[in-house]
């Protein structure tokens, strides 16, 4: 009897102990996928850095770096910027691309990554990356030195009539602001000589010293150098006027039905867990609405746009098709 009792409780510590290996196995794999994907909840656990494209102190620095500080609040880790700039931010892009898709790089992204590809600069477009979200956008202003006599965009217009391409127009070839007066030409049937700049400092000093006629930029760019009356603005490619600008006319106003603006959104590197997607999504969202943020922003100029995951994944595909038709028209691309 002994004996019986003595391997019936054996056996039950065998079961026991192959139930407790069995468990620790589930949860060493649980451990394993969150180390390459980590849940919601655990995420983030360490510094992020931010991919930005583009020079330190210009515009999508200055709105990155803001949006970091509410950013960091609700994610709890801090956000170090690393900026990698080049060819009309596609460097930074590379970049970002051949990191790990683990998280804990984001990358800083805006129109310029789709013009740059279907112009065949690049051979990415946004859907080489996992989009997270929109958070901002920044109308373009067409700007001139302040000796120039043009008073308006229809001054321009008018001339370039007379006189095709006798009015020169800086962009960066193949980034958001090439589209700025690819637009108006789309839109008038009149045509600019447009010369290429390398960013928004290059081409503001450019206009500065009145090497250019006219040149886009955005209000946190140039505010300084209205207050100090240096440039004035012909127009803004916006649907109505800006509250932080508020004598500048649309170019709706002017007879030229073009908005433009440049929509600064995050995205991941392709693969990252849909989870971790999720929660900066949520983390953005949360930021969005926040009444700090949002002042901060419109006292820039800049206007908060939030779209979640969904709705700018949708967003970007119609800006693909649209920019598209537009390149097309203008012999841009066949």
């Amino acid at each position: 009897m002994k004996n019986i009792l003595g391997r019936k409780s054996s056996l039950i510590m065998v079961v026991m102990t192959i139930l407790a290996l069995l468990l620790s196995a589930c949860g060493s794999n649980s451990a394993g996928s969150s180390g390459e994907g980590e849940s919601e909840s655990s995420y983030p656990e360490k510094t992020i850095k931010l991919i930005v494209p583009w020079a330190a102190g210009g515009d999508s620095d200055v709105i990155a770096r803001i949006t970091n500080k509410y950013l960091e609040e609700e994610l709890g880790q801090k956000i170090i910027v690393t900026n990698i700039g080049g060819a009309g931010g596609a460097v930074g892009a590379q970049e970002a691309l051949a990191t790990e898709p683990d998280g804990y790089t984001l990358f800083a992204g805006h129109d310029s990554i789709a013009v740059s590809n279907l112009m065949g600069k690049t051979d990415f477009s946004y859907f080489e990356f996992e989009p997270v979200a929109l958070m901002t956008t920044a109308n373009q202003l067409i700007a001139t030195h302040v000796d120039n006599e043009w008073e308006s965009i229809t001054d321009v217009v008018n001339e370039l009539k007379e006189n095709p391409e006798s009015i020169s127009f800086g962009a960066t070839i193949g980034s958001t602001t090439h589209i700025v007066p690819l637009g108006i030409m789309d839109k008038s049937d009149v045509k600019f000589n447009i010369v290429s700049y390398e960013g928004t400092a290059e081409r503001t000093q450019a206009l500065l010293g009145n090497h250019l006629n006219l040149g886009s930029t955005t209000i946190p760019a140039a505010k300084e150098y209205l207050k100090a009356g240096q440039l004035k603005m012909l127009a803004i490619a916006s649907a109505e006027r800006n509250p932080a600008l508020p004598d500048v006319p649309t170019l709706k106003e002017q007879g030229i039905d073009f908005v433009n603006a440049t929509n600064r959104g995050y995205f991941f590197p392709k693969g990252t867990p849909k989870e971790i997607v999720k929660a900066m999504n949520d983390a953005m969202k949360k930021v969005a609405e926040n009444p700090d943020y949002i002042k901060e922003m419109e006292d820039m100029g800049v206007n908060v746009n939030y779209m979640g995951t969904e709705d700018y994944t949708k967003y970007l595909e119609d800006d693909v098709a649209y920019l598209e038709g537009m390149l097309k028209r203008q012999g841009i691309i066949e």
